[in-house]
């Protein structure tokens, strides 16, 4: 055998025999993502607000570049209603999810996972 595969060996052997096994504390629980989903409810509703802003702003852009072209300006038009209507529709779930708060007695908007 040569000179460099018994040092191969001999580190992989070193390797291998220095490796001391890892043991988690706890499991892992399927209600351990519960605030997982709460962030990313609360990360969602600000980057709603500046997605809408980012719209308005691109929108408005759009129409003063226009420069009289018809096309350029349903363009700009299109962009603004786009963004109102998801605005309408965030702010359309978000009742509906009270209502059914109220109508029901269940609290809809908040994450619980039975265990």
């Amino acid at each position: 055998m040569k000179p460099k595969r018994i040092v191969q060996f001999l580190l992989a052997g070193f390797v291998v025999a220095s490796i001391k096994p890892a043991y988690a504390a706890d499991p892992a629980r399927i209600t351990d993502i519960v605030p997982v989903i709460e962030n990313i409810i609360k990360l969602l509703t600000p980057v709603a607000a500046v997605a809408f802003l980012a719209m308005m702003i691109l929108g408005a852009f759009k129409f003063m570049t226009s420069g009289g072209d018809p096309k350029a300006a349903a363009g700009a038009r299109s962009t603004f209603t786009y963004a109102i209507i998801g605005v309408i529709l965030i702010i359309a779930v978000w009742l509906i999810l009270l209502l059914v708060k109220q109508v029901t007695g269940g609290d809809v908007t908040q994450v619980n996972i039975p265990t």
